[in-house]
């Protein structure tokens, strides 16, 4: 009930009009790249740290942003991956139909996805990469995983999904029944390109502290989503089950979750800890949905421990 209680405080925020200082990462950190998927499609991304393309001497992490469909500065939010590009090289990237990518050909379907992801990474000739998925950016790892396992270091599952769409759950309704049916009634209002403003009432769900929601909501305010690209993700994946995947993964993994996410249930992570042998599992307290964004201290200082443990197995 304290938790309830506690996730109910978001009710009562003011809307203001000032983006603090850190909110939204250093842009001048990153430097924009370009490269074609399989298919031709163009794919930008972004590196921070010491990483030139071609020239890798480091392992770098790759960011899997969620969504589907969204901007990937989203993640940028609250400075954690600044900070931990200080200490190892960082990747970003627009997925298809968002940003400065190319917009999706045909039907879009997760396999393309999974192929953008490699591009990035061929074109950078990293041997490997540790991938951090959130939330949708979750499944996307394991399809990555069942493709390109080969190149993987490590992978940490940040607020994920379930290894399917079906055992994802959801409690939105069950802590927010008051706010439920507007957020509905939202979402199918939308349309195919949206800023981020508009599904306020979502992501005010997804923070614990009022204080960091509001900073997140402003500094994502302009961002422009792709719900397309979200509908038909969904469909995409709603037949899909990478359970055989992640039982098998033989690289470090960190299961790391929120305590009061609404938006994916901390039990869909146990489930997922549970499916992996060796997983680490971290809960943290006091955040939802958006951990790097909302208790960045905690979050970075997770990562890093973990990234460093991974680094050090696989010298000896």
């Amino acid at each position: 009930m304290k938790a309830v209680g506690f996730l109910k405080n978001l009710m009562v925020w003011s809307t203001v009009f000032w983006i603090s200082a850190s909110a939204l990462a250093q842009e001048s950190l990153w430097r924009a790249f370009e490269t074609q998927s399989a298919d031709g499609t163009r794919i930008a991304y972004y590196v921070a740290g010491n990483l030139t393309p071609g020239q890798v001497t480091e392992t770098p992490l790759f960011v899997v942003s969620g969504g589907p469909g969204s901007d990937h500065r989203y993640m940028r939010v609250g400075g954690s991956f600044d900070r931990i590009a200080q200490k190892r090289p960082v990747v970003m990237f627009d997925q298809r139909g968002t940003s400065k990518s190319g917009p999706v050909t045909g039907e879009p379907r997760l396999a393309q996805w999974v192929e953008d992801l490699e591009a990035v990474r061929a074109a950078l000739d990293a041997d490997k990469i540790d991938v951090l998925g959130h939330s949708f950016g979750g499944i996307f790892a394991m399809a990555y995983a069942e493709r390109f396992g080969n190149y993987l270091h490590s992978v940490t599952f940040a607020n994920s999904t379930a290894s399917s769409i079906a055992e994802t759950k959801s409690v939105l309704a069950e802590v927010f029944p008051d706010r439920i049916q507007e957020w509905q009634r939202t979402r199918a209002s939308l349309p195919p390109r949206f800023k981020a403003s508009a599904i306020e009432i979502l992501s005010a769900m997804e923070f614990v502290d009022t204080r960091r929601a509001e900073e997140y909501i402003n500094a994502v305010a302009d961002f422009t989503y792709n719900i397309e690209v979200n509908n038909a993700l969904r469909r995409d994946m709603a037949d899909m089950d990478f359970t055989r995947v992640v039982s098998s993964l033989s690289v470090p993994v960190l299961i790391l979750h929120g305590r009061y996410d609404p938006v994916i249930a901390p039990s869909t992570a146990w489930g997922l800890h549970k499916q992996i042998p060796g997983s680490e599992l971290v809960i943290l307290p006091a955040t939802g949905h958006l951990p790097f964004a909302e208790v960045p201290d905690v979050f970075v200082r997770t990562v890093e421990t973990f990234l460093g443990r991974a680094s050090a197995t696989s010298e000896n």
